[in-house]
């Protein structure tokens, strides 16, 4: 299965000069957690996520409106929409991370979760109970 088949897309994304505030707000409006961060061109330069931007809020000095590029975590880890899903979750496993951009060319074209892949274990396991029941004899 590819990448393609279970991430979110279009992705939310957010611009380095976003104000943490914006980026929080959107977070909490979209229910999401973590932010791919573009530039003009729609080119990922870095991620942000909730932790982050709490972390960042709670640090003296720092005001709401920071930009986002300044709690940014720079040159994220990613994966190619047209990627085997298997290489997905070892990226995650290797560098510890719950999401990872989607990617086609330069372009950012999705999301995909430690949750899109829960979602499509459920799905799996679910369709091998379906196989392993017995028959019905109606």
């Amino acid at each position: 299965m590819l990448v393609e088949a279970k991430m979110i897309s279009p992705a939310i994304t957010t611009s380095m000069t976003t104000p943490i505030s914006e980026a929080l707000r959107i977070m909490t409006e979209k229910i999401i957690r973590r932010l791919p961060v573009v530039d003009d061109q729609n080119r990922l330069v870095g991620i942000v996520t909730f932790h982050d931007i709490d972390r960042a809020m709670r640090a003296p000095g720092v005001i709401a409106l920071t930009p986002v590029e300044w709690v940014m975590s720079r040159n994220p880890v990613y994966i190619d929409r047209d990627k085997e899903m298997a290489l997905a979750v070892t990226k995650m496993k290797k560098y510890k991370v719950s999401c990872l951009p989607v990617v086609e060319g330069e372009q950012v074209v999705g999301i995909l979760s430690v949750s899109d892949i829960m979602d499509l274990c459920y799905d799996l396991l679910k369709e091998k109970e379906k196989e392993d029941a017995p028959p019905s004899n109606l």
